[in-house]
């Protein structure tokens, strides 16, 4: 594909349409997001499955085309095949036209690289839990008030002796509930990393919460939600926080995948082990 000149670049961000629009600010936002993912946020409103697909297709091709977003050069599995069995990043003037809705101009940006598969499992696993939090807030069971996954998510801190720290959660959302409002720090785990590395990251939230960053920003410190795959890995991370002092203990909650949009919606985790608070 050839480079987009400056004055088209100006052209596609300041002429999108709303949809397509909607479309680039969610791939920013997310890093990596399916087809179908982007169907079920942004075509949903039309009927038939086949018409949806369709006028997806022809609409996320027309941002491929204008290198606004790339496709990863492997398909993914997908319902229908089309678009929504692809995988979408920004592409190189998707990323400059972000920065010059954010005010930052056109500035230059660097090719993008094919990530490795299980970054991009895990990445599309934040997508879906986007997603799914977008279908709740359309059934009316949630407002969704704030979603930022990494980098946006990450929190810097002061460790102690003086050393910089970084806590990197998977994701940082903030709902609406009824009359309340929750926020959470999400671990979206895949069941791949060990035991040791589990046990770091919950050690790393414990030294965050204690240098008091986040309560001295925002007045609280969110509820720090695993999403797991199965009742197994449930059990693996309530062992890993039986081990913690109590008030760490209760910064946690287990929720298996399928229950998690119900636990974070205010209900009590079902089938999760002890330890969750």
């Amino acid at each position: 594909m050839k480079r987009v000149s400056v004055p088209r670049l100006l052209v596609l961000a300041d002429g999108m349409p709303v949809r397509e629009r909607q479309i680039v600010e969610a791939v920013a936002r997310l890093s990596l997001v399916s087809g179908g993912q982007l169907i079920e946020l942004f075509f949903d409103d039309i009927p038939g499955p086949s018409t949806r697909s369709r006028r997806a297709l022809r609409v996320l091709g027309r941002l491929v085309e204008t290198r606004v977003l790339d496709r990863l050069g492997r398909r993914r599995g997908g319902v229908g095949g089309g678009s929504s069995a692809w995988v979408y990043a920004l592409g190189p003037a998707g990323r400059r036209i972000v920065a010059y809705w954010a005010g930052e101009g056109l500035p230059r940006s660097r090719s993008a690289y094919e990530p490795a598969s299980p970054w991009t499992a895990h990445t599309l696993a934040v997508s879906d839990l986007y997603v799914r939090l977008r279908k709740a807030e359309r059934a009316g069971r949630v407002e969704l008030l704030a979603f930022d996954a990494e980098p946006a998510c990450w929190r810097a801190y002061t460790r102690l002796g003086g050393a910089a720290g970084c806590l990197r959660p998977d994701a940082y959302l903030r709902l609406g509930v009824g009359e309340f409002e929750d926020s959470f720090f999400a671990e979206i785990d895949m069941g791949s990393e060990r035991r040791g590395q589990l046990t770091r990251q919950h050690h790393a939230y414990r030294e965050y919460f204690r240098a008091g960053v986040e309560q001295a920003n925002t007045g609280v410190f969110p509820a720090v939600v695993w999403i797991v795959p199965d009742v197994q890995r449930a059990a693996l991370l309530a062992d890993i926080q039986a081990g913690l002092p109590a008030p760490t203990r209760r910064l946690f909650t287990v929720a298996i995948n399928k229950q998690a949009i119900s636990v974070l919606c205010g209900n009590s985790p079902e089938a999760v082990a002890g330890g969750a608070a």
